[in-house]
């Protein structure tokens, strides 16, 4: 059965939108265990495949939004040239659209079959969950460990401020 660590993080951290990123990328972790686990298992419970694909196919395009319109361009901006951030920032850009196409085939098996109360799991799609799993956790690591440790180094009050901005429009929350 699926945790609280797969729900989405509260909206009160937008305002703090390097909090929210962190707390989102936990969610990916939680996720990445569950789709694990329906690989090793090959089955899942139909609520667990429906949350996991409206997870794939809609918080985590709001995620990647985050970071690929705001969080990354700001810190472009602000980033010295020794924190050679260019390629990496280019490089996780790249690994959103790659791990978009491995979660349209994860989300056409979750989806298959929706008046069956259990998802069965092929060996391809099974294996197709583990490599977005296991390159997610990759993902995540370096996102955390060199951007976001960068982000609370070089951006301004005014750029936190901006960026929540515009994830909390991308949400159609108040106040933004």
């Amino acid at each position: 059965m699926l945790s609280d660590d797969t729900a989405p993080p509260p909206f009160a951290l937008l305002d703090d939108p390097l909090a929210y990123i962190l707390a989102a990328h936990l969610r990916q972790r939680a996720v990445c265990v569950v789709l694990r686990r329906f690989a090793t298992e090959r089955v899942a419970s139909r609520a667990e495949a429906d949350r996991m694909t409206a997870y794939l196919t809609g918080d985590l395009c709001l995620h990647h939004e985050d970071e690929d319109l705001d969080l990354y361009p700001m810190l472009r901006r602000r980033a010295l040239p020794a924190d050679g951030l260019g390629i990496t920032l280019a490089r996780l850009g790249e690994e959103h659209r790659q791990g978009a196409a491995m979660a349209d085939i994860i989300v056409e098996a979750l989806s298959a079959k929706p008046a069956d109360d259990t998802v069965h799991i092929d060996i391809a799609p099974g294996e197709a969950m583990q490599a977005y799993a296991a390159s997610e956790m990759r993902h995540l690591a370096l996102e955390n460990g060199v951007v976001l440790a960068l982000a609370r180094i070089r951006l301004t009050r005014p750029d936190l401020k901006a960026i929540s901005r515009g994830m909390k429009l991308r949400r159609g929350v108040e106040g933004a």
